[in-house]
């Protein structure tokens, strides 16, 4: 399809991308994820939980994505993702309010973000990926990428609104504002989401749908993303961490661990882009050797202001490819299971990632064997997408 198409696609369907983004950014992948960090500090004052207790309802929010979107992917494909989104978008806000309940202990901190989590299923990529695209062809890369901004947006405007709340009257009215936002904005966005229009042809006969469509591509992105949910969710969760062992200041750290968010929305855009007019799993392989690169800078001691763009690029082009990759190689009524499935993978990885980078440094007392153990393991990554092979006809 040529430019003209990509102009057409988006002409008839750029609000479709809009409200994919909105969902998203005020789902788990979005809000959801990105407002964790600001917890940290008034659990530990209020129950004197450590850093690492309260930052572990991560690993279960991540868990309850890995448990549901491969089912809510199904239940898309079935009956289309509107109805999915309705439920959910009903759903997480009375699970943020329990959230607000949490009592002393952290189990109930980590339960709740779990049912949190499950009730948020149909605010993930898992489902607003299926819903662009359906809408788009010569232009799906990009529009993924444009609707994947909205996490991006997500974690910029996160701390801006919760911060000043957090502040005046507390973390649980922090949660109880983020079930009025998921409410107000994720509502009416799913409510409004076209009905999808399930298409067969005179002479198609009935084929089953809504089920993980099994091949070598589908098996490898299955591999592919754990390793990366894995790889890059450790690498960027001890960024920091490495640059302090390694003698630099705190906030000189933090800074350069902030360049990060600036590389994942160009990314998003650029990424698309690239898909679209080349063949994906040769730009997505190229594109992934960023992380190779940042491992190595980090284990040689090389720039770290560069290896911080690395990440970023990794982080940008991670989700949206992995979403255009299924896409391409299963059929659109399988993409919301085969996604799903492979997104609940990618949050699997990145579920234990952090904690076997630190546990790897608890035994080694230091970075060194995980950073190399990084940079090889995303090297047969690179290697496994780039032989992915030719589209599905």
């Amino acid at each position: 399809m040529t430019k003209s198409g990509v102009g057409r696609e988006f002409a008839d369907s750029w609000q479709v991308v809009l409200l994919a983004g909105l969902a998203i950014s005020v789902g788990m992948t979005g809000i959801g994820f990105y407002s964790l960090g600001l917890f940290v500090a008034p659990l530990q004052a209020e129950y004197g939980w450590s850093r690492a207790a309260v930052s572990g309802a991560a690993t279960f929010e991540q868990l309850g994505i890995f448990l549901s979107a491969p089912v809510v992917g199904r239940l898309a494909d079935r009956f289309g993702a509107r109805p999915v989104a309705i439920v959910s978008f009903l759903l997480t806000p009375p699970a943020f309010y329990a959230l607000s309940l949490t009592g002393p202990s952290v189990w109930s901190w980590y339960g709740l973000w779990l049912l949190v989590s499950i009730a948020g299923c149909g605010t993930t990529p898992a489902i607003w990926a299926r819903v662009v695209s359906m809408r788009f062809d010569a232009g799906r890369g990009l529009a993924l990428g444009l609707m994947l901004v909205g996490t991006g947006v997500a974690s910029i405007l996160s701390p801006m609104l919760l911060g000043p709340v957090i502040a005046a009257h507390g973390w649980r009215v922090a949660v109880m504002a983020m079930a009025a936002i998921v409410l107000v904005v994720g509502l009416p966005v799913s409510l409004l989401t076209p009905r999808e229009r399930m298409v067969t042809t005179a002479d198609e006969a009935p084929r089953p749908r809504g089920h993980f469509e099994r091949n070598r591509q589908s098996l490898t992105l299955l591999a592919v993303a754990l390793l990366l949910g894995a790889i890059v969710a450790g690498l960027i969760v001890h960024l920091v961490p490495m640059l302090i062992d390694g003698g630099m200041d705190m906030a000189l750290a933090a800074g350069i661990a902030a360049q990060l968010g600036v590389a994942v929305l160009a990314t998003r855009i650029i990424a698309g882009v690239l898909f679209d007019r080349f063949h994906a799993p040769f730009v997505a392989a190229i594109l992934l050797l960023s992380p190779v690169i940042a491992s190595a800078i980090l284990l040689y001691g090389g720039p770290v202001f560069l290896a911080a763009l690395m990440l970023g690029v990794a982080a940008g082009a991670e989700v949206d490819m992995l979403a255009y990759l299924t896409g391409r190689y299963v059929r659109m009524d399988n993409l919301g299971a085969s996604y799903g499935l492979v997104l609940g993978f990618f949050c699997l990885g990145a579920a234990f990632g952090p904690l076997l980078f630190g546990w790897s440094v608890d035994l080694t007392g230091d970075y060194d064997f995980i950073l190399a153990l990084s940079a090889v393991m995303l090297l047969a990554v690179v290697a496994a997408i780039a032989t992915l092979g030719k589209y599905r006809a």
